[in-house]
């Protein structure tokens, strides 16, 4: 099982600043890099909701949490690793993936205007992509990508080497292998309902079937309320990413 927590990015001030407050130094640091106030807003709402999910699992503090990361930059619990996570982001929302004990990535992206995506995957997907974004469009290309970032981002390998890999397939639910060996292992793709102009994927280790579970469908009891963290953190984003 695996479940997963869409979270709705704009939220109003005293959200963002309860948020904040449960962020580490480095992470403030981020979030005041960003030179665009609604990206910095944004970044604080993702790893604050993120560290109370993670936290309400380990029935901890938000903010005790603490980061290690791997190679390539992939976020881990420091102190509980068997807890395993991922988090994605695009415009105003994210997915956040939890899986207890197998290593998990997941991604969403949204439809981008400016991209030329038949030009992009001829030049780095495989020939047999390239000539299904050819015939699918943007759709089709928006699907392929998420299952390429999911599975590298399972693996905690560099972005830059997921676009080679072959993901086509009918789908929903996909195993693959790197034929190059060079991400060793076998892996589980799973596409995910997504909002119009979205598409999304999880990816886990192993070919093990999964069940995805989205939790904050189910919440009850409001467990982030000490947070003050609204359901509508949750709610509002939570129907298009759950019908089936």
């Amino acid at each position: 099982m695996v479940h997963l927590w869409p979270i709705a990015l704009d939220q109003p001030p005293s959200v963002v600043a309860a948020l904040h407050a449960v962020l580490d130094p480095a992470e403030r640091r981020r979030a005041a890099a960003h030179g665009d106030a609604v990206l910095s807003r944004r970044f604080v709402v993702a790893r604050g909701v993120a560290r109370a999910v993670l936290g309400a699992y380990l029935h901890r503090p938000a903010a005790s949490l603490r980061w290690s990361t791997g190679r390539w930059g992939k976020p881990a619990l420091a102190d509980a690793a068997a807890l395993c996570f991922n988090l994605s982001h695009t415009a105003d929302v994210a997915v956040l993936a939890v899986s207890g004990g197998r290593p998990v990535g997941v991604d969403i992206e949204r439809r981008r205007p400016g991209l030329s995506a038949v030009a992009f995957a001829a030049r780095y997907f495989p020939p047999a992509e390239g000539d299904h974004v050819r015939t699918g469009g943007h759709d089709a290309f928006l699907r392929l990508w998420t299952r390429k970032e999911a599975w590298v981002k399972a693996a905690g390998d560099r972005v830059g080497r997921g676009l080679a890999l072959p993901v086509a397939g009918a789908g929903p639910v996909l195993p693959v292998r790197d034929p190059t060996g060079r991400i060793p292992g076998s892996w589980l793709l799973h596409d995910l309902p997504a909002p119009p102009g979205h598409a999304a994927c999880v990816a886990l280790a192993g070919t093990r079937p999964v069940r995805p579970v989205w939790p904050a469908t189910t919440v009850s009891g409001r467990p982030f309320a000490h947070l003050n963290i609204p359901d509508r953190c949750f709610f509002h984003v939570a129907e298009p990413f759950c019908r089936t």
